[in-house]
């Protein structure tokens, strides 16, 4: 079954870190030190975990499990290879803080470099855990140099408040904001937001308000509540930040950060008129090694406080880009109270709508207050009705998102009518769904990825195949290419015979970016497959995508439908029978169809009709709804696939 992959801007510029040693992973790996201070029956468990995994993906899978001890340890392995023991100190630092041993780590670090911001910010907290602030002090301004460093003076501004000198601290922090860091700190801005506030500048607050949240009209309900605490003159009183939290913050604030600065400069190096293609570069940092990057600094914010829940929503992030979306809902469990708990019931739904769970995505969207509802909210509740079948509901829902999302802005207006479009589709109004992507297209500029989509969809259906395809081309080269834009586009353009093959294309190209991801797998395997293209190369990558997901309906569906194709009825029949019983609170119409076509040459005509009428009445727009009619009228037409043995896999666990 194929997976609708949504269009986002990927990043593409790697941060550079002494955190990290090099990651030279084709290279024969050195000996791995194992952790000595766990049980017997863990350090085995953890062996057998990760045997026969290269050491890249040792560390991966470490980080995607939460073992950061692991990750660590074979990073300072690959350190010490390298005659560099800097790694290896590092996180006994981090071990020592987390655990409130200040003197320790001041005296592991004592001679690293206090010029790497990290090592900087570890020694200048654990002095301040030692109640030694001058010492703090100096350390971070040696690091500081001519205060142009990153992300000194927002924690320079922390420091001071620590000391009770509340004009450095905002000094400190309008600096911070002439420089713009302040846009990558924001639970350090609130904090600079509310001493104003307490210093009687309520004016210059909600310029700072402005100036980093933007404007007024726009905010998040979260964000429009605390710029009426100003408003009020009332912010909440300013809890004091314990060595481990302000650490912590650095770090996800940090890594957060980075994500940002790679989006952007990959945006600016896409729509920079004056490169040539020839002037771009021709090789994209590897999506795991970013992925590793950025895990191992927000695991480490989170070992050292795990209440961070900037560091778990930027974790989760991090993890559902690389479709490990199980990590990522785990990561934001423990968030269930605080300020940003409706902010993690909305990230939770998401994620359990990628984990094709859309009833629990609807009970967790339903815990939502009415007040905090916005058009975030209202196109989230749309998708999870029409998931599950309700096409009245979640057209109901695309109203009230436009509704609510009239005049604050043409972004949020313009993706409440891309929900709408899509709410119209669903109940068969395809005239009027062409008509709104017609009317974004036409509307909005080519680096737009609204417009993309728009004409994505246009592309999509037959009548406007030729039409919607220059705005989906274009969406993805301004879009740096990127992978999942690649397999949004392949796996539109494979299903027209004329443009299957560069559709096909795309999509190898989508999955060498990212070659671990099952959604990927799946959406080119059962392209494969589908078409006749390459069955044997589809059953493979369809039997691996089962492997590392075997909890996903559509997957499970699709490797029914290659042993389908492979003649083995009866194995499809259990695999897919197996799907829809995964998938009855999400039902998917194309996976009754899969069904109905192995009834039929079972010789269980009745039961396959039924499952094509099932798919009749589904309602909303079906896009094989030609060939559905033909087989309600006339059954398949042609014989069952021939049978023959299903491709072997070379080695285990590879395709």
């Amino acid at each position: 079954m194929r997976l609708r992959a949504v269009l986002f801007a990927t990043t593409t510029f790697l941060m550079g870190s002494s955190l990290v040693a090099d990651m030279a992973w084709a290279a024969a790996p050195p000996v791995i030190e194992r952790t000595p201070d766990v049980g017997s029956a863990n350090a085995i468990e953890r062996e057998r975990a990760y045997a026969g995994l290269s050491l890249g993906d040792a560390i991966r899978q470490a980080l995607i499990d939460d073992d950061l001890e692991f990750a660590f340890k074979s990073l300072a392995a690959l350190g010490r290879a390298a005659g560099d023991n800097s790694t290896g100190l590092y996180y006994s630092g981090i071990k020592a803080l987390s655990q409130q041993n200040y003197s320790d780590v001041t005296t592991t670090l004592r001679d690293s470099d206090p010029n790497d911001m990290l090592t900087a910010a570890l020694v200048a907290w654990a002095h301040v855990g030692q109640g030694q602030l001058n010492q703090a002090i100096n350390g971070w301004e040696t690091y500081g140099g001519d205060g142009e460093r990153p992300f000194f003076n927002a924690y320079r501004a922390l420091l001071a408040e620590q000391n009770g000198e509340v004009n450095a601290a905002l000094d400190y922090y309008a600096q911070a904001q002439k420089g713009g860091e302040l846009h990558f700190v924001r639970d350090l801005t609130k904090r600079y937001i509310t001493l104003l506030v307490q210093a009687g500048q309520k004016e210059a607050a909600l310029k700072a308000h402005e100036d980093v949240f933007g404007d007024p009209k726009s905010l998040d309900r979260i964000d429009a509540l605390f710029r009426e605490s100003i408003v009020a003159g009332t912010p909440a009183t300013l809890a004091k930040l314990s060595p481990e939290a302000s650490v912590s913050s650095l770090m996800s604030n940090y890594a957060s950060a980075m994500m940002v600065v790679r989006m952007l400069q990959a945006n600016q190096e896409q729509n920079d008129p004056s490169k040539t293609e020839a002037d771009l570069p021709v090789e994209r940092p590897d999506a795991d090694a970013q992925f590793v990057r950025d895990a191992l600094l927000l695991r480490t914010a989170l070992k050292i406080d795990p209440t961070n829940q900037s560091a778990r929503f930027a974790l989760s992030e991090v993890l559902g880009e690389i479709d490990e979306d199980k990590a990522a809902l785990a990561t934001l469990a423990p968030i269930t109270s605080g300020e940003r708990v409706d902010e993690a019931r909305h990230a939770k739904a998401v994620l359990h709508m990628s984990l094709e769970d859309a009833s629990g995505a609807k009970a967790l969207l339903d815990e939502v207050p009415e007040r905090l509802r916005d058009r975030r909210w209202w196109d989230l509740n749309a998708s999870a009705l029409s998931a599950r079948g309700d096409f009245k509901g979640a057209f109901e829902s695309a109203s009230k998102s436009a509704a609510v999302a009239k005049g604050t802005g043409d972004w949020d207006e313009d993706l409440a009518r891309l929900s709408l479009m899509r709410a119209h589709y669903d109940l068969g109004q395809k005239a009027e769904a062409i008509e709104i992507a017609r009317g974004l297209v036409k509307k909005l500029k080519p680096e737009n990825p609204i417009r993309g989509s728009a004409g994505l969809f246009l592309a999509g259906e037959p009548s406007t195949h030729r039409e919607g395809l220059p705005a989906a081309r274009e969406s993805l080269k301004m879009l740096g290419a990127d992978s999942r834009s690649k397999l949004s586009l392949g796996g539109v353009l494979a299903q027209f015979p004329s443009t299957r093959a560069e559709g096909v294309q795309l999509m190898r190209d989508a999955l060498e970016e990212m070659p671990r991801s099952p959604l990927f797998m799946n959406a080119l395997g059962y392209t494969l497959i589908e078409y006749d293209i390459d069955l044997d190369e589809g059953f493979q990558l369809l039997l691996k995508a089962y492997e590392l997901r075997p909890y996903s309906g559509a997957i499970t569906d699709s490797l029914g439908r290659a042993h389908y194709k492979l003649g083995q009825l009866d194995e499809a029949q259990r695999l897919i029978e197996k799907a829809v019983a995964m998938r009855k609170d999400s039902p998917d119409p194309e996976i009754y169809d899969n069904l109905g076509d192995v009834y039929w040459h079972q010789g269980k005509k009745v039961e396959a009709r039924r499952m094509w009428q099932m798919v009749k009445d589904f309602g909303g727009h079906y896009f094989k709804q030609d060939q559905l009619d033909d087989k309600l009228k006339n059954g398949l037409r042609g014989p069952a696939p021939v049978e023959r043995t299903a491709p072997v896999v070379a080695e285990p666990g590879s395709v």
